[in-house]
């Protein structure tokens, strides 16, 4: 199995506004799977962890009903990401810079952040990988 996998470039945590905490992930390249998944209006996916080859680093792919599907590595420099992940959470996947989403918020003296295009998880958490992903 060969899956190409990109690496979050920034990420955030905060709290949603029922309380539950979530974890911001910004992954620029995922923006045609974005618009995909949210034009078909999509809730159903299913989600799996896998180790690389040589197991520096983990990656999570998830896969929709329509077969779109996406996958985030995390190297060792996101491990900390992956700390967050071992209780579930909220995650949100999005495709403009958490920088630019915070900037705008202060521009616009907001105290929340204003997404256009994202994918949202619930309750999503880390599972040691029974398989291995092939890079």
């Amino acid at each position: 199995m060969f899956t190409q996998a990109y690496s979050p470039e920034q990420s955030a945590f905060g709290k949603l506004e029922n309380g539950r905490d979530v974890l911001i992930l910004y992954v620029k390249e995922f923006s045609e799977e974005v618009k995909a998944v949210n034009q078909a209006a999509l809730s159903g996916y299913a989600y799996n962890w896998f180790a690389t080859e040589h197991k520096d680093a983990y990656v999570l792919e998830v896969t929709w009903e329509n077969e779109v599907h996406i996958a985030v590595r995390f190297n060792s420099q996101h491990f900390g990401l992956i700390d967050q992940l071992l209780q579930p959470k909220d995650v949100i996947l999005t495709t403009t810079p958490i920088s630019e989403l915070m900037s705008n918020a202060q521009k616009n003296d907001y105290n929340f952040l204003e997404f256009n295009d994202v994918l949202t998880f619930s309750g999503l958490s880390f599972a040691v990988p029974s398989s291995e992903y092939l890079s």
